[in-house]
């Protein structure tokens, strides 16, 4: 799943307001957004694992600035809300966990930086 363009949108103002923009890249915003949207889908269905996961590497490949924590936070709170306004139903864990790690390969590209996950 492809972040929305909400997402992508609600990401990009808020690091604009947070004055961390000229530091990172539209690749970036979306990698962060995307993660967010994810890890709200992760909530809702109780994928803590996948959770876990997902903080894991922004924490090993993100710039420390509360900006970006802040824009993953953002995604993952309007990611968790839509899916249960749209009653959506949880994905199956396996392509679930296919899709966290094809976002996490991406945040990899996006910031050049290698995810170790032991």
């Amino acid at each position: 799943m492809k972040p929305t363009a909400a997402i992508s949108v609600g990401v990009v103002v808020c690091l604009l307001r947070a004055g961390a923009a000229s530091a990172i890249t539209d690749d970036q915003y979306r990698a962060i957004g995307g993660l967010g949207e994810l890890n709200g889908i992760a909530l809702h269905c109780r994928y803590l694992d996948q959770t876990r996961r997902m903080k894991r590497a922004l924490v090993e490949v993100l710039p420390r600035r509360r900006a970006l924590g802040q824009g993953f936070d953002d995604a993952t709170n309007e990611s968790f809300l839509r899916f249960i306004a749209e009653k959506s139903d949880c994905p199956d864990k396996a392509a679930f966990d296919q899709r966290v790690g094809e976002a996490l390969r991406v945040l990899e590209r996006a910031f050049g930086r290698s995810i170790n996950e032991q």
